[in-house]
């Protein structure tokens, strides 16, 4: 069977302005890395198509590490648009259906450059999905829905690690109009997930003390890595080999935790034995 290829599937959430393949294209070297560790990265689309009045002008576009796109009309978008100038009252319902759609049928928006990936996809369709790893709305929305995955999209996947780069937590305090979404943020005491939390130490976008906000919601089990750039997902073979050795200690036992392992189990063995015959 292909699926015993990978251990297993990786959602990439895309960045506000960007779409499945910019994102695809910015994070080209971490994505050949976990391809290499036996990882299946898939490019989700979000479902809201930004008009030209929405997006920002071309210096402001960059900062977002995003650009105008040429080729077509649907190319800038996003998992939220903005009703002010916070994240308060937001509406994501289709884009946890567009999600959903992928996670129960296999389904991806459509993009122009991305067409292979969904043949691609189909040949592991029932192989699970154990990450998640998401570019600043991205990483908020991935944040937003990690704790809960399983539940949020009926699936029997849980996931067992999510990498968010320039992320932030949404306020769903009183008054935020977005308190409904609080629940999605506690996490489920016998899931053990872990978070690795990127920021960049000169990101004017999702400034240091907002880009922290998700990190201190979650430190118990999170890391936390800073580079020294912007608002970017870093793609230097340093910053790759962090993550990837990051999320190989998370999903690898160490050897000595295997041996403990194997003692401990041996040790209920013979306790076993030893109790055979007794009344």
């Amino acid at each position: 069977m292909p699926a015993q290829e990978f251990k297993g599937k990786i959602l990439f959430l895309h960045g506000y302005t960007q779409s499945s393949a910019l994102f695809y294209a910015k994070t080209s070297a971490l994505r050949k890395k976990l391809i290499k560790l036996n990882y299946l990265p898939i490019y989700l689309n979000a479902p809201v198509v930004l008009t030209p009045a929405q997006l920002p002008n071309g210096e402001d576009l960059a900062q977002f590490n995003s650009s105008l796109a040429l080729d077509s009309d649907d190319s800038n978008r996003a998992w939220w648009t903005k009703k002010d100038t916070t994240n308060d009252n937001i509406e994501l319902e289709d884009s946890l259906d567009a999600i959903k759609n992928y996670v129960q049928k296999g389904e991806i928006i459509p993009d122009s450059d991305m067409k292979d990936q969904a043949a691609h996809s189909e040949n592991y369709k029932d192989l699970p999905i154990i990450g998640l790893i998401g570019f600043s709305q991205g990483a908020a929305l991935g944040s937003l829905i990690a704790y809960r995955f399983h539940e949020i999209f009926e699936t029997s996947d849980k996931l067992k690690f999510a990498i968010f780069y320039s992320g932030f937590k949404l306020n769903t305090g009183k008054g935020s109009g977005n308190e409904h979404y609080d629940k999605y943020y506690k996490k489920d005491k016998d899931h053990d997930i872990k978070f690795l939390h990127v920021i960049g130490e000169l990101d004017t976008v999702v400034e240091e003390d907002r880009g922290m906000s998700m990190y201190k919601h979650s430190s118990d089990h999170s890391d936390l890595l800073k580079h020294p750039g912007g608002h970017f997902v870093p793609n230097s073979r340093l910053y790759i080999d962090q993550v990837t050795n990051w999320l190989q200690a998370t999903m690898e036992p160490k050897k000595e935790d295997i041996k403990k392992e194997d003692e401990d189990d041996f040790d209920a063995l013979m306790d076993m034995m030893d109790n055979l015959g007794k009344a």
